[in-house]
């Protein structure tokens, strides 16, 4: 109980006795002074006045404690109603209508929620179902083609194999080896996209040292990668990490690079991601409106609030910069600084 309600309680009892005392005075016909003059008789007034206040303060503290017991227990079984998505019953006080409120509030989150869940669901379902589909167009209009065509060649050669000059067969060899090599090529770009978008416990300079290592031992493609970066929050990580794999799996299906270099730095308000590759580049402006990896990059970067600039030419190279704010206080609970040089 506050302190005022104390107050209220005791000057509620020491008005109710001056009450009672002043009503037996006038029933007995007496007056204070009168009463005065017998210090016997006052004292003894006194004393039961005091007592008689003081227990009437206990008995209404008493009753007090029992009604906010009670009340506290009404409220706590209603609130559990409410936390359990029951309907409840209230009366017209302002704690009421509050509780009322409350269970609304609290059934449209629980709605809003599962609608939501749904809808996420619903989209994974989507976009699972929309990469099957790109990837068996891509396995059929690039791997199988290429393979049809290389065994084709290999069957014409070997049919009339007596009657080939040599030097033809060496370059129907060769070119059956190139048609290979870029099968091998465009299954790599595809291994690349069925890997794990997430980080899955690993740092942003993990991942990318990660998969550029991959690059190096499976292609002969030359990989410089330099970062400089301290602590950056999970979401802006997972979504560079994404964008790296898009701008590598670009590089390596249509760039036809020879050099791959990847920066990341970081200072106290910005990450940077820096990107370049010396293939045979692109006209960003015809690319922009076709390309869904360069439309899956923009929207990574917007959602980061983040600026994207892609400088290319046609047949001078590629480069990506990306700049993401950062917020103090979004920070993750890892504190690592990473500073890696290596090409």
């Amino acid at each position: 109980m506050r302190r005022s309600q104390y107050l209220v309680i005791i000057g509620f009892a020491v008005m109710t006795m001056g009450s009672i005392v002043l009503m037996l005075l006038d029933g007995f016909g007496m007056t204070f002074a009168e009463l005065t003059k017998d210090p016997v008789r006052l004292m003894r007034l006194l004393f039961s006045l005091v007592f008689l206040t003081f227990s009437l303060v206990i008995l209404l503290l008493f009753l007090c404690v029992i009604i906010q017991e009670g009340t506290r227990l009404q409220f706590n079984r209603k609130l559990k109603r409410i936390l359990n998505n029951q309907s409840i019953t209230t009366d017209e006080t302002e704690i009421g209508k509050n509780l009322q409120r409350l269970s609304r509030k609290l059934k449209e989150t629980t709605s809003n929620l599962q609608r939501t869940q749904n809808e996420r669901i619903e989209d994974s379902q989507v976009i699972i179902a929309q990469e099957r589909t790109r990837l068996a167009r891509d396995l059929h209009d690039t791997v199988s083609q290429e393979l049809f065509a290389a065994s084709m060649m290999l069957s014409g050669l070997s049919e009339n194999l007596d009657q080939v000059p040599l030097a033809t067969i060496k370059e129907q060899i060769t070119v059956t080896r190139d048609v290979l090599d870029s099968a091998q090529n465009d299954l790599r770009v595809m291994l690349l996209h069925l890997r794990p978008t997430e980080l899955q416990g690993r740092s942003l300079v993990q991942g990318l040292e990660m998969i550029l290592q991959e690059l190096r031992d499976k292609n002969a493609l030359k990989v410089l990668f330099e970062a400089s970066v301290t602590t950056i929050p999970k979401t802006i990580e997972d979504n560079l990490f994404r964008i790296a794999q898009e701008f590598i799996s670009n590089t390596l299906k249509h760039a036809k690079a020879s050099q791959l270099e990847v920066y990341v730095t970081q200072d106290a308000h910005r990450l940077t991601l820096k990107m370049v590759d010396d293939g045979q580049g692109f006209d960003p402006v015809k690319v922009a409106h076709v390309s869904y990896g360069l439309k899956n990059i923009e929207d990574r970067v917007n959602d980061m609030a983040g600026q994207l600039r892609f400088i290319s030419t046609p047949g001078k190279g590629t480069a990506m910069t990306i700049q993401v704010p950062l917020i103090e206080g979004d920070d993750d609970d890892r504190d690592s600084d990473d500073r890696i040089i290596s090409g």
